[in-house]
């Protein structure tokens, strides 16, 4: 950390971004971003990382410094950001990137809920905010079989399975992922809180046990956020199997469409965390 932060005092100018292909024994992308003075180069996804950039979890690829033993890395989406953007759902508002919330108050992700703490997108007529990561959510996801397709919504339709709750812990109403019918759906930011939270306690780390925990957690989540909507339904046991095995399946289809799809060794633990 404290090589990351001389980093970032240095008095080199900016440099504009830009890309160059090496061949080694397969193509490098590297880059020169202006938040650091070093050269960035892409990595293939492996083990969670801290982005430098929006200070946010990550599991796909990413830029990193191999300067000395400098640790500033970045998320694709953020290495990559374009200085300008849109959203379909703030029809009248036109972002911009900037690598500092601007403002001194508190600046809050209008799709997650989450504080914004690095990189953002900001519109200064409307006041909205979104993460780089948030910005580029898709519109809908589906299941290898297409048997579930979540649809993404800035209105959550009915209660989230993990809270729930139709707001986001601090009150703000935030974005989900919703089935067709709109049953079924997670906050955004609940996934990420669930994520973040096991990443810090390492449950992503190698091991079966951890594979085993993070199993053991997802089926207690998905049984107490449905538990509620058993009351008064019959056959219970095959109705509460069905819920369960919708709430995992949706959660790994957000994990990815939030986090990105994993490398084999994280993708077998969210494949445990999904499974019947």
């Amino acid at each position: 950390m404290e090589m990351e932060k001389r980093s970032r005092q240095s008095n080199k100018p900016p440099v504009r971004v830009s890309t160059q292909v090496t061949k080694l024994n397969m193509e490098i992308t590297e880059m020169n971003h202006p938040s650091h003075p070093h050269t960035l180069t892409l990595k293939p996804p492996g083990v969670p990382y801290h982005c430098s950039g929006c200070q946010e979890l990550g599991f796909g690829p990413s830029y990193r410094c191999d300067y000395d033993d400098c640790r500033f890395i970045l998320h694709d989406e953020c290495a990559n950001a374009p200085s300008t953007g849109v959203h379909r759902f703030f029809k009248n508002s036109h972002f911009k990137f900037y690598e500092q919330p601007p403002g001194s108050k508190t600046r809050v992700c209008d799709a997650c809920g989450k504080d914004i703490l690095g990189f953002v997108y900001h519109c200064p007529r409307t006041e909205y905010d979104l993460h780089p990561c948030c910005m580029k959510l898709k519109e809908s996801i589906s299941d290898n079989g297409a048997k579930i397709t979540l649809k993404l919504c800035n209105k959550v339709p009915s209660n989230c399975l993990k809270c729930n709750s139709r707001n986001t812990f601090n009150g703000i109403a935030g974005w989900s992922y919703a089935s067709r019918d709109g049953k079924y759906c997670y906050h955004v930011s609940c996934v990420k809180e669930m994520v973040v939270e096991k990443w810090k306690m390492g449950y992503f780390s190698a091991g079966e046990s951890n594979r085993t925990q993070m199993l053991d957690y997802e089926s207690q989540v998905a049984m107490t956020s449905t538990e509620m909507m058993q009351i008064g339904q019959g056959s219970i046991g095959r109705t509460v199997s069905k819920y369960i095995r919708i709430a995992k399946i949706m959660f790994k289809l957000i994990f990815s469409a939030i986090f990105g799809d994993p490398i084999s060794a994280i993708a077998a633990l969210v494949e445990a965390m999904v499974s019947n």
